[in-house]
C-alpha cells in the first residue's frame, strides 16, 4: 500500500451550540469568567485486535478485553484522547463486539455508554481511494493515521481542521507509522489548541528519533500562537539512549511531559500538581504481578512510561494518573487488563 503526500488539511467543521458546558460569565466580561478550562485529555494504547491470535493466560481476545477499553476512557470522563494500535482493517470485523473496525466498536461503546457524545476526528479508514480498503490502493489522502485515532467528546469541544503526517523515515515492509493531528476549539470560551496523537515505530530504534524530531518540527511549523498538548505511545521511556537528545529537544521546543521526566532521572519533580499511581509503568504486558510494571518498593519514582502526555510549558497541569485497577495490598492485576498498556491522563488548564 502506497502512501503520498505528507500533511492534509480537512475543511473546517461548522460548530454546533448544543450541549455547551459554559461556566458563569461575570458581568461586562465574559472571556475572564472564561478564562481557564480545564480538559481531561489521555493517550491509551488499546492493544490491536490482530493480536488475537497470541491471546492467552491474562491476554484475552479483543471482545473480552474491549469493554474494559470503553470503561477506561468512559469512567476516567476524558474530553479528548489519542488512541493507538485501534486497528483500521475490516477483515477482523467477526472479532469485533459492533463494528466494521476496531476504533469504531470502541466509538459504539462509549457512545452506549451514554457519558459524553464521543466522535471521532477522521472516520476514514485509509487514504484511498476507496477509504475502507488498503488493498490495491489509489491515493487519496482522507487524513487517515490509519491505527491511530483521536477521539473527543463533541459536547466540550469543537474540530477546527484535522489532517495527518506521514513521517520520512520507515521500517522497509512495516506498518506505515504517522502523526495525527487536530486543532480544536472550545466550546464554552472558544480558545482553541493544538492536539496531536503518534505511535512511534516499535521495531525500529533508529527510527524513532527521527519520526519524534519530525514531530517537533512539524508542530513548530504549525501550531502558530496556539497551546499544544502531544500524545501517544513513544516507545521510549526516560532510560532510552535515545531519550538523552529527544527530551531535552521536546523542551527546545517548549513542551515538557506532566511528569517532567529527564534522561536518566528518577525520582524526579512532577509538572502536575497532583500525581495518581505515578508509580506504575504505563507498559504491564498482560502481567498480574504488579511488581514487575511498577516501583513499587520506592513509589516516590515515577514510572517507565512508553505512553506520554506532552503539553506547552506555560500551560497548568492539575493532575496526572495512571489508570489501572490493581490490589494494592497483593500487588495485583484485578479483572480482565483491557490492554498490555495502562491508560495514561491528565488535567490541563487551557487558557
Amino acid at each position: 500500500m502506497r502512501h503520498r503526500g505528507l500533511i492534509v488539511l480537512a475543511t473546517s467543521l461548522s460548530l454546533s451550540l448544543a450541549g455547551i458546558l459554559a461556566p458563569a460569565a461575570t458581568t461586562g466580561d465574559r472571556a475572564e469568567a472564561a478564562a481557564a478550562t480545564s480538559l481531561r485529555v489521555g493517550s491509551f494504547n488499546i492493544g490491536g485486535v490482530q493480536t488475537d491470535k497470541s491471546a492467552r493466560g491474562s491476554h484475552r481476545t479483543w471482545a473480552v478485553r474491549r469493554d474494559g477499553v470503553v470503561n477506561r476512557i468512559s469512567d476516567s470522563r476524558l474530553d479528548v484522547i489519542g488512541l493507538q494500535e485501534a486497528n483500521p482493517s475490516t477483515v477482523h470485523r467477526r472479532k469485533l463486539v459492533t463494528g466494521s473496525t476496531q476504533y469504531e466498536d470502541v466509538l459504539n461503546g462509549l457512545r452506549r455508554k451514554g457519558t459524553g457524545d464521543y466522535r471521532l476526528t477522521t472516520a476514514e479508514a485509509y487514504n484511498c481511494e476507496r477509504a475502507w480498503s488498503g488493498t490495491n490502493c489509489d491515493y487519496r489522502n482522507h487524513g487517515s493515521a490509519l491505527s491511530n485515532r483521536i477521539v473527543y467528546n463533541a459536547d466540550r469541544l469543537a474540530v477546527v481542521r484535522k489532517g495527518s503526517v506521514k513521517y520520512r523515515d520507515q521500517t522497509r515492509g512495516g506498518y506505515d507509522r504517522y502523526l495525527e493531528w487536530a486543532v480544536f476549539q472550545v466550546r464554552a470560551t472558544g480558545s482553541q489548541f493544538l492536539f496531536t496523537n503518534t505511535h512511534l515505530d516499535p521495531n525500529s530504534k533508529a527510527n524513532r528519533p527521527k519520526q519524534w524530531r519530525q514531530l517537533l518540527e512539524w508542530v513548530g511549523a504549525n501550531r502558530g500562537s496556539l497551546p499544544v498538548i502531544s500524545v501517544g505511545d513513544y516507545n521510549t521511556t526516560k532510560f532510552s539512549t535515545w531519550a538523552k537528545r529527544t527530551l531535552p529537544l521536546t523542551r527546545k521546543f517548549g513542551m515538557s511531559d506532566a511528569l517532567n521526566q529527564r534522561f536518566q532521572q528518577n525520582p524526579g519533580k512532577p509538572r502536575a500538581k497532583r500525581v495518581v499511581n505515578g508509580w506504575l509503568n504505563s507498559f504491564s504486558g498482560y502481567r498480574k504481578d504488579v511488581k514487575t510494571w511498577s516501583y513499587y518498593r520506592d513509589k516516590r519514582k515515577q514510572g517507565n512510561v512508553i505512553d506520554w502526555i506532552f503539553a506547552s510549558n506555560r500551560l497548568t497541569i492539575t493532575e496526572y494518573a495512571t489508570v489501572a485497577w490493581i490490589d494494592k495490598r497483593r500487588l495485583r492485576g484485578k479483572g480482565t487488563f483491557p490492554s498490555d498498556h495502562n491508560l495514561v491522563r491528565a488535567t490541563i488548564v487551557i487558557p
